[in-house]
């Protein structure tokens, strides 16, 4: 074991709906500030419009996002201008603060003790810079050596090349790295099919179905601790 990987949301940090309303008007009112210097541009059209394509924003860049939304709204973007309201974009949510898991804050420290690697690995609309903004904002940020966004690489879990990528990042073998993560398709069966060890974790979602992952030997954990106290991770002496 050389390196563990967390997946995000609900394993790391999780939102409620607040949260999501919070950062969507973030996200919203930055584009909608930026493009109504081409027009009349309502912040009720730009809201639609983004609600629209929420299918895709997982792993849609966020260059691409604002592209759609120009053009939606009738306006075509020079490139310099195409990059200045993305730069907009991304950083419109640089102060917001997820929910925590507490357990990452006595887990996180002890794993780099034991001279491992950390890394995220998240289906997420929030780009890579995004996602270690949230990271530094709740204090986890400087545990991680990489952090991979579904957003940024232009494809999301279960598609098994994500994990593909997170082996090529972290410079390891794929037997030399557990993931883990609370989704049995996305967290368990992908980093599986790809050579990885996997674990899932059950800690943020109380009741949790797990049933497909019922025939798997693979550790289900309640508490993140678990991964010290079950020994599931030990030092690196290489």
């Amino acid at each position: 074991m050389r390196a563990v990987s967390f997946d995000l949301w609900f394993t790391l940090i999780y939102e409620d709906e607040e949260d999501v309303r919070k950062y969507t008007l973030m996200r919203v009112r930055a584009i909608h500030e930026a493009l109504s210097q081409f027009g009349n541009v309502t912040l009720e059209d730009v809201l639609s419009i983004y609600e629209s394509l929420k299918f895709a924003r997982e792993f849609l860049s966020a260059e691409s996002l604002i592209k759609l939304v120009s053009l939606a709204l009738g306006i075509k973007l020079s490139r310099g201008k195409l990059r200045e309201l993305t730069n907009i974009y991304v950083e419109s949510t640089r102060n917001f603060v997820p929910k925590v898991n507490d357990e990452v804050y006595e887990v996180l420290p002890k794993i780099k003790e034991l001279g491992l690697k950390t890394a995220v690995v998240s289906n997420t609309s929030f780009p890579e810079r995004g996602v270690i903004a949230m990271l530094k904002n709740v204090g986890i940020a400087d545990y991680f050596d990489v952090v991979v966004s579904s957003s940024s690489l232009g494809l999301n879990k279960p598609n098994p090349r994500i994990y593909g990528y997170l082996v090529r990042k972290l410079g390891l073998r794929p037997q030399e790295i557990l993931h883990v993560g609370d989704s049995c398709v996305n967290d368990v069966l992908s980093p599986l099919s790809v050579g990885l060890r996997a674990a899932l974790y059950v800690g943020l979602r109380k009741g949790k179905d797990v049933t497909l992952c019922s025939k798997l030997d693979v550790p289900v954990l309640h508490n993140l601790r678990e991964l010290l106290w079950k020994n599931l991770i030990t030092r690196n002496t290489t």
